[in-house]
């Protein structure tokens, strides 16, 4: 076991550009900024990251992905015409595609609302709900909805037999080491079912226990909470085993703090859930720094004294920087530590045991393991 585990902290995936960590560059903070906050702030902002030179053309994805609010902020930053035809180019471009999307998406879920499963729609479609249906606010490539780990299996049954292609290979046995599959429709549109919230195994059931009613193209949908939206948002950015999230979560994040009422003791109990308590304290700590965000330093200073096991350490550790070897096994031991609460009868006691099943072996040999990892299975890169 020890020769395996070695083989498995020399495993690596390539470095994560600095543009995709939770945390932005210098550049993208100024971008974000001016994006984001009143004249005073966004206008400082956006002639700092004009200073450096930059392009809006050669921006990096995560950067381009604020396009849609630079264009709706433009007056507040002070951008010039040179710059407005792209960025109102864009946000034309998003207004379409979301429309497309989200019609789409919600088609797609009519199975699963028929049949009786409950949905919750989180990420990009319930920001849009949210703000009030501005579906030129930010670009969504799919629509993701949440739907109860135990009814996971029946859900996925039913999207095949409506037809939709899975975008893996997937059965019930691998609920329990994964969080979503995704399913195509025929124009191409993907809508994403998860079983977690977030990609490391927890309890969700908060989600729907505070779900609340909202409108998305007309049709009635249920999304979370804003509190439980900003939790999802800032846990959502260092959530992911092999890279950080882009920066839009600071955009989400924000918008929930400066339009809406959070119960920040709800925060800081939702953080007991494993990958939360670190994400929170840094996100959180981070928004009032960079953004002078609204948050109660109370609340920071509580989830900064919460006890943080190594394991989870390792793994935050990892994702926030995307340059440090072993993370894909700093990931799995945090994930085989949340496999172990959340199923405790059914995940093997020793690491080894807990990637064969993560691996598509549910029992067995566990020496070909380490093979098997050099090919990670797509759905860990489900967004």
């Amino acid at each position: 076991m020890r020769s395996a585990l070695a083989r498995l902290a020399s495993l690596d995936l390539p470095k994560v550009s600095p543009h995709d960590l939770p945390f932005p560059t210098a550049a993208q903070l100024d971008l974000a900024k001016a994006a984001i906050l009143g004249a005073d702030a966004a206008a400082p902002a956006w002639r700092r990251w004009k200073a450096r030179g930059l392009a809006l053309e050669a921006v990096d994805e995560a950067s381009g992905r604020l396009f849609s609010q630079l264009w709706i902020n433009h007056e507040a930053a002070g951008i010039g015409d040179d710059d407005l035809a792209l960025l109102k180019g864009v946000y034309r471009q998003t207004l379409a595609h979301n429309a497309v999307t989200l019609a789409a998406g919600l088609e797609m879920s009519q199975p699963l609302a028929a049949a009786g499963i409950p949905m919750v729609f989180i990420k990009g479609a319930a920001m849009i709900a949210m703000a009030g249906g501005r579906i030129g606010l930010r670009r969504t490539n799919d629509v993701d909805v949440l739907i109860p780990e135990a009814d996971a299996a029946r859900a996925m049954a039913i999207m095949r037999g409506a037809g939709y292609q899975s975008t893996l290979q997937v059965d019930h046995t691998a609920i329990g080491a994964q969080h979503a599959v995704g399913f195509r429709g025929a124009a191409g549109v993907e809508i994403d079912l998860h079983w977690w919230a977030f990609k490391v195994a927890g309890d969700d059931r908060a989600v729907f226990e505070t779900a609340c009613p909202a409108t998305l193209l007309g049709r009635g949908v249920l999304v979370p909470s804003p509190t439980e939206c900003l939790v999802g948002a800032v846990g959502g950015a260092f959530s992911c085993g092999w890279s950080g999230s882009p920066l839009r979560w600071i955009a989400d994040a924000m918008l929930l703090l400066e339009n809406s009422t959070i119960d920040w003791d709800y925060v800081v109990q939702r953080a007991a859930r494993p990958g939360l308590t670190l994400a929170l304290a840094d996100g959180l700590g981070f928004l009032v720094r960079e953004f002078a965000a609204p948050i109660p330093s109370r609340v920071v200073a509580e989830l900064r004294r919460r006890p943080v096991g190594w394991r989870e350490r390792g793994n935050h550790w990892a994702v926030c920087d995307g340059r440090r070897p072993g993370r894909v096994l700093l990931y799995h031991l945090e994930q085989h530590r949340a496999r172990r609460l959340r199923y405790p009868a059914d995940v093997p006691w020793d690491l080894l045991g807990h990637l064969a099943q993560v691996t598509g072996k549910k029992s067995g040999r566990r020496r070909d393991v380490v093979q098997r990892l050099r090919a990670p299975a797509p759905v860990t890169q489900l967004r």
